[in-house]
């Protein structure tokens, strides 16, 4: 007598599926032994590859911290070396930056003298215009480390906005500094030092003004400016990532034009160290004009919105139109 044959599990599953449905063979549904084993996974949805790709990265608490204190550690010794290497070369440096301010007084009929009014003042100039260089060239360096740490969380729209946002940014600020020292500087530190020649013939009585300028005040007034500058530039970046969110739009920024013929005015004072009208005048201009730009930018950021919400559209009603034929 031969002993019993052994059923295959899932072939026993298959018969009990066929004679369910009345013996019909064309009902039939085989199960893979996956399935089997699965339990009915298999009808779950698959994962985003994106998702997948940030959860295989996601990490604890303290290897955030972790990761956070070795990348904020190579940012600190990028800085520490390119202040350093800074300190080296900050007598040209300084020389460099002055030089506006030393053609304007030039022009304006004086010698380009400078004072100091104590024995650590160019000391003390010296390192602040090191710290400076330091950050301008390991900023590079820095804002990649900050990008290494946060770029993984981050999907791939994310990641190219960033880029997108950090990009603009930076070269926005460029040219508003690059605009201040060409354009900016000179024509304002003329105006301030022609207002000292000034001679005034009341009788037998003449008045001489001099100008003594400190070295720290005018480092202090060229960086102040140049930072004003670039961080009036970064107007369009701003106005373009409030029109990206939905918060304005090219309708209303026209509208709000007379405004921002004041607000161009009244920032200029307040991002330039000079009271003058002249220099906030100079910067006023140029905010104008980024104020257009701004316009344009929102308006094409915009356009593509609605153009890829009328692809939308028309992808929805061709498939309503399959569907119901």
């Amino acid at each position: 007598m031969s002993p019993p044959e052994k059923k295959d599990p899932a072939a026993g599953m298959a018969e009990t599926r066929l004679a369910a449905n009345g013996g019909s063979s064309a009902s039939v549904e085989t199960l893979e032994p996956d399935a089997v084993i699965d339990g009915g996974g298999g009808d779950e949805p698959p994962m985003n590859p994106e998702e997948a790709e940030i959860d295989g990265k996601r990490m604890s608490l303290l290897e955030h911290l972790s990761e956070l204190r070795v990348r904020l550690r190579n940012a600190a010794i990028a800085f520490t070396l390119a202040m350093i290497a800074s300190f080296y070369f900050v007598q040209r440096f300084f020389e460099i930056l002055t030089r506006p301010v030393r053609v304007g007084m030039v022009k304006a009929g004086f010698k380009p003298e400078m004072h100091v009014k104590g024995v650590t003042e160019v000391f003390w100039v010296y390192m602040k215009l090191a710290i400076v260089a330091g950050l301008i060239i390991a900023s590079p360096l820095v804002f990649w480390e900050i990008w290494k740490f946060v770029a993984p969380g981050l999907y791939r729209k994310e990641r190219r906005m960033v880029r997108l946002v950090t990009g603009s940014t930076g070269f926005c600020f460029l040219a508003g500094a690059v605009f201040g020292y060409f354009v900016l500087c000179q024509p304002a530190s003329y105006y301030m030092m022609s207002l000292l020649k000034s001679e005034s013939h009341r009788g037998t009585v003449d008045l001489y003004l001099n100008p003594v300028l400190m070295m720290d005040d005018v480092a202090d007034f060229l960086m102040l400016t140049l930072a004003g500058c670039g961080a009036a530039f970064e107007l369009p970046v701003i106005i373009a990532a409030l029109g990206w969110l939905g918060l304005v739009s090219s309708r209303a920024l026209l509208k709000f034009w007379k405004y921002a013929l004041v607000l161009a005015f009244v920032l200029g004072g307040v991002l330039t160290p000079s009271t003058d009208p002249f220099t906030q005048t100079l910067l006023a201009g140029p905010l104008l004009g980024l104020y257009g730009v701004s316009i344009g930018v929102v308006w094409l950021i915009e356009r593509g919105r609605k153009q890829k919400d009328d692809e939308l559209e028309k992808e929805y009603d061709d498939q309503d139109k399959s569907g119901g034929a």
